[in-house]
This record gives structure tokens, C-alpha cells and sequence, in this order.
């Protein structure tokens, strides 16, 4: 417990999580609840919280996304007023070995956690063996605080756009889909693995089906949430001739590579194929056109976050709270024009 050099890693892990299930973690005095139990966070000033970012993709050390790093921005501004310590960690390849995340969690003798990303499920639960405070931020797991944008009601705000201006054949990109999906392809939509982005494909059927307007597997392209992936997904879409007059990208870095596509295939934009993304990078009310989305507010997601975490280290609360943060349809050019003839 004390980094002594003269205990081999395996006993060291052995020790470990017999500390784990004996809630050993945190060190210090521990208090007490009401019942008896013991809780070593409750009354303690609290110093220092992670900031530890998952990744679906195991060796994604630095968050390349802005969107990120504007929920990093959000949660230090908050830090600074409460005179707290941010201290950030990139988890994505821990997280698949609990030993060695367990080991790192207790190295870092943290206050609390923010949790920030598409964990799995496994994580966290690895993290809660510890005792630690956590929140979720942008991601949700039953039995866990979380903090997220309204992602269902903002894709359908987008898609309910669009739906407005005539288009009938509307595409989505998301992903990354579940193993699963090959399976199933062509039968019915596949499945997103990232929680955020299921629920903004949930939100664009629910919008479809609404309208009247039938859910087409075949218009779903997977563009793995980044922009090469973007550009991919919306040439494979071109390639096998979909018809489709508009095209929901569940975020702003697929749709900046679906642009790419589309030019390249000789497509404007809008007067051909409209265009709308999600959560509202700084880069896309630059782009020609400047990118139609939906803004979610990242800086506040980080704040409420860490307001809620430093919360439940003062005050344990055995009911975990889901926020929610409203989110907003930004208009730009990428998707002002009325459904063309779908040609091509």
C-alpha cells in the first residue's frame, strides 16, 4: 500500500483488491453513516478529482475531439471556484484490465471522479469496488450519477428539421455499431455502442416514424464518430447508389467528412443534399457552408458535473441523480434548402 519496491506486482494486486472489498480505499478517517457503515469520504475536504477520459479505441491517449476538451474547460473554471485540484488521465487502455485499473485508481488517491467518455460498463463498476465518488459525464450507466445533453430530443429536433423542408430520404451516420450488426444488416437498424450516440439515432427514428416516414437500414453508414470515418461511410453510401436528399450525422466531425464526400462527388450543399450535425465544434460555422447542428452546451455539461460530484462528497446520497442539460437546433446554410429531386 505504501509503493515499497520489495513486493512483486502480483502480491501487490493481491493486496489491492482485498483492500477493494474491504473498502480500504481513501485512507485517512473514516466516518461513519447513519446505519453503521462506514463512509471515508464524508466530511473530509476534498483537494484534488480526476478528470479520466475513456475512448472506445484503446489506444486514444488524448481526447483529438474539441468536444472534450471544452468539457475539460468546464469542469476546471468550476474547480478553480471551489479551490479543487483537476488532475486528467486518459484510462482507455486500462480499462479492459480491472487489476491494473484498480492499481491506478488507489496511485492516485483521488477525492472523486469524473468519468468522462463511453465507459463500459465493467469500468465502472472496477472504479465503484473503490469507494471513490463518481459522475459520469456524457455517458450513462444504471446505478451511476450522470451528467449528459438531451441527445433523443436534440436529434429529433434536427431530423423533425429537416422533415420540415420535404425531405423524405434521410440517411444517418453514426457508430460505431455493434458486433452484431453485420447480423442483421439490411433487417433492421443497427445498434450504436456508445450510449450518447443510440440515444441520438433513437431520436432520429422516433422523428422518421412520427412523420409517417419508414426507418431504412440501409441508409445507416457507420462513420466510427470521426472525420476519415465521415468520409468513408458517406462514399460507401454514394458508391452503392442510396438515394437519400438529406444526411444526420450523430456528430459534427462525421458530418465536416461527409462534406468532403459529397463535394467530391460533384454534390452541392444544400441544393442537393442537406447536411446537419451534433454538438456544435467551434470549427463548423466556419466550414462553406457553415454546418447546420445541434449545440449541446460542453462547458456547463463539465461544470454540473463536478458541482454534482463535489456534492456527493460532502453529502453521500445513496439515490443517484441523472441532468440532463437542454440542447439547441442551430440553423446555418448545410441544411437550409428544400428537398431537391433525389438524382443521383
Amino acid at each position: 500500500l505504501n509503493n515499497h519496491g520489495n513486493v512483486t506486482d502480483e502480491t501487490r494486486q493481491r493486496v489491492l483488491r482485498a483492500a477493494s472489498r474491504l473498502g480500504y480505499f481513501g485512507g485517512g478517517r473514516q466516518g461513519q453513516g447513519q446505519g453503521g457503515e462506514e463512509r471515508p469520504f464524508e466530511g473530509r475536504a476534498v483537494r484534488e478529482i480526476g478528470f479520466l477520459f475513456c475512448s472506445f479505441l484503446p489506444k486514444t491517449s488524448v481526447p483529438t475531439n474539441p468536444f472534450w476538451s471544452h468539457i475539460l474547460h468546464g469542469v476546471e473554471s468550476e474547480a478553480r471556484r471551489a479551490n479543487v485540484k483537476v488532475t486528467y488521465r486518459a484510462i482507455s487502455e486500462v480499462q479492459a484490465d480491472p487489476d491494473r485499473l484498480l492499481t491506478m485508481i488507489y496511485d492516485m488517491r483521488l477525492g472523486g471522479i469524473l468519468l468522462v467518455g463511453p465507459a463500459e460498463a465493467m469500468t465502472v463498476r472496477t472504479i465503484q469496488q473503490t469507494g471513490t465518488p463518481l459522475v459520469l459525464v456524457d455517458n450513462y450507466i444504471p446505478g451511476t450519477d450522470a451528467v449528459l445533453g438531451n441527445n433523443l430530443d436534440g436529434a429529433r429536433l434536427a431530423v423533425e428539421y429537416l422533415i420540415s423542408l420535404g425531405h423524405r430520404r434521410i440517411a444517418f451516420m453514426g457508430g460505431p455499431f455493434m458486433a452484431e450488426a453485420a447480423e442483421h444488416q439490411g433487417k433492421q437498424p443497427p445498434r450504436n455502442r456508445v450510449y450518447t450516440i443510440e440515444r441520438r439515432a433513437q431520436g432520429y427514428r422516433l422523428a422518421l416514424l412520427e412523420a409517417g416516414l419508414p426507418v431504412l437500414p440501409e441508409l445507416y453508414e457507420d462513420g466510427g464518430l470521426s472525420m476519415d470515418g465521415g468520409y468513408l461511410a458517406c462514399k460507401r453510401l454514394l458508391e452503392r447508389k442510396e438515394q437519400f436528399s438529406a444526411l444526420f450525422c450523430a456528430n459534427d466531425e462525421m458530418a465536416v467528412g461527409a462534406m468532403k464526400a459529397l463535394r467530391e462527388a460533384g454534390l452541392r450543399l444544400p441544393e442537393d443534399v442537406s447536411l446537419v450535425g451534433f454538438d456544435d465544434i467551434d470549427m463548423v460555422e466556419h466550414l462553406t457552408p457553415a454546418l447546420t447542428t445541434v449545440r449541446v452546451n460542453k462547458e456547463a455539461l463539465g461544470a454540473v458535473a463536478l458541482r454534482r460530484l463535489l456534492a456527493l462528497i460532502s453529502h453521500p446520497d445513496p439515490v443517484h441523480v441523472v441532468s440532463m442539460l437542454d440542447v439547441e437546433l442551430v440553423q446555418r446554410e448545410s441544411a437550409c434548402a428544400p428537398a431537391p429531386s433525389v438524382r443521383f
